[in-house]
């Protein structure tokens, strides 16, 4: 352990040097362009705030690319949602993310961990699970682990969001003659001391914002410790919202997919060219001279003879052009989302709390409604639907819902859930919103077609 964990710190400091150029790395250096994209599905493991209900659960997300689970939040039971949903193999799960230190969004993350381990085997001892979050979370790790004498098979890092422009307001005290601190004073009284490190734990990084200056800064994640094809294939952000605690929103970019070998043009007739398919055969061997599009595919050059001349034909002479990734969006609780809008522009998936709703049949004011959500940090469809319009996005999902919106079958309920998901396609401008249940599945495919299916709740 010990000479495994010098080895990583090497590679954690070098980390921290070159991560204040990493976005700078990300735009000016062309990323290698996936052969095949990979599957990507999105799961919600709970969608309730604050407390869990009868049907629904405190917040918790999974997203899987290609066979990497990615946990988003994980609340009190996270892992019993896990168990019922069946398709999560908790030994799969490589990264955890932790959007704000509120409970209902993390105080399953112990519970979590002590899964993983159980699922993972004497064989899985090179297993590291990334956790990132912001400032706070490594202590609240540290103490749940370190009191409990919990050890783990795996190692695991614990990444810190830094930044010294939290968005954050101070809710109104309530009129009582005992005033309690407020959370957010009493979220920095944990971060005055420095809980020893846990020793299956890898030194984690200091994850300081871009260049940008205020309360707009945003942050280019780190690869996980131990590679895959997320880190090779994606790149990960982080961007601020406003609460009542630090809260943060992730980003998951896809890189460009490669463009295809246009074998309407000239290419196949040069390829198949008498002179070529004799040189190919006596030369390198090859029997059918088509076989070399596989090349230029996976975008190597390859040589051919023509009129007795050697020539190269380069990928981009026939490869069409590039076609963006897909980027998922996964915000956090918030009442102002807009620093992050850069960040969450033009995304295939964007999920969003929407945890008020004003209720105009019980003679609920909006904007009454309205300002409460505001005060206590959080949005409301109307909202949710302002702010993803504004970003382009073409599937809102909605999540975070107060326990007066119930998440089952009954006539009332899914009444009330149509009105919530109205107030917001009416201010987003189109019909791709969707409320969220417990245990709803969404498919991120390559080619993103919004007809009202491909949506399963339940389903794996």
């Amino acid at each position: 352990w010990a000479s495994r964990n010098t080895q990583h710190t090497r590679q954690q400091k070098q980390s921290a040097l070159t991560m204040e150029h990493r976005e700078n790395e990300e735009q000016n250096k062309p990323h290698p362009l996936p052969i095949k994209p990979l599957d990507a599905r999105f799961m919600f493991l709970g969608t309730a705030s604050m407390s869990p209900s009868s049907t629904r659960n405190v917040s918790g997300n999974a997203l899987q690319i290609g066979k990497e689970w990615t946990i988003i939040d994980c609340g009190e039971g996270t892992q019993h949602q896990i168990l019922k949903a069946k398709c999560i193999s908790p030994a799969k799960i490589n990264r955890i993310f932790i959007t704000h230190l509120h409970g209902d969004h993390c105080f399953g993350l112990p519970g979590l961990l002590c899964m993983i381990n159980n699922a993972v085997t004497d064989t899985e001892e090179d297993k590291i699970v990334h956790l990132i979050g912001p400032k706070g979370l490594r202590n609240m790790t540290r103490a749940a682990l370190l009191s409990s004498g919990m050890a783990t098979l795996f190692r695991f890092r614990i990444d810190e969001l830094w930044s010294n422009n939290d968005n954050i307001i101070i809710p109104k005290q309530k009129n009582s003659s005992h005033k309690h601190p407020t959370s957010n004073k009493l979220h920095h009284y944990s971060q005055v001391f420095e809980i020893p490190q846990h020793p299956s734990e890898l030194p984690g990084l200091n994850i300081e914002p871009n260049g940008k200056d205020g309360a707009s800064a945003t942050w280019v994640l780190p690869p996980h410790p131990g590679g895959g094809n997320v880190s090779t294939d994606w790149t990960l952000y982080a961007g601020p919202l406003v609460h009542t605690i630090a809260s943060v929103g992730y980003v998951f970019q896809e890189h460009f997919h490669r463009g295809k070998i246009d074998t309407s043009s000239t290419l196949k007739a040069r390829i198949l060219s008498t002179e070529n398919r004799s040189y190919q055969k006596k030369e390198n061997g090859v029997k059918n001279p088509l076989q070399l599009l596989g090349e230029l595919q996976q975008g190597r050059s390859i040589q051919i003879q023509e009129c007795s001349k050697i020539v190269e034909i380069k990928p981009e002479d026939y490869m069409t052009p590039p076609t963006p990734g897909r980027k998922i969006a996964v915000l956090g609780d918030t009442c102002d989302s807009r620093a992050i809008s850069s960040l969450v522009a033009n995304a295939n998936l964007l999920v969003h709390e929407s945890t008020n709703y004003a209720n105009i049949e019980e003679g609920e004011e909006p904007e009454t409604v309205l300002q409460m959500a505001v005060l206590r940090g959080h949005s409301t469809p109307a909202m949710s639907g302002t702010f993803a319009k504004c970003c382009a996005v073409k599937l809102l999902l909605l999540t975070h819902f107060s326990s007066r919106y119930k998440g089952d079958d009954s006539k009332e309920s899914l009444a009330v859930m149509d009105q919530i998901v109205k107030e917001a396609q009416d201010h987003l401008g189109h019909e791709h919103v969707i409320a969220a249940r417990d245990f709803m599945e969404v498919p991120i495919p390559i080619k993103q077609h919004h007809k009202g299916g491909g949506i399963a709740a339940g389903a794996c």
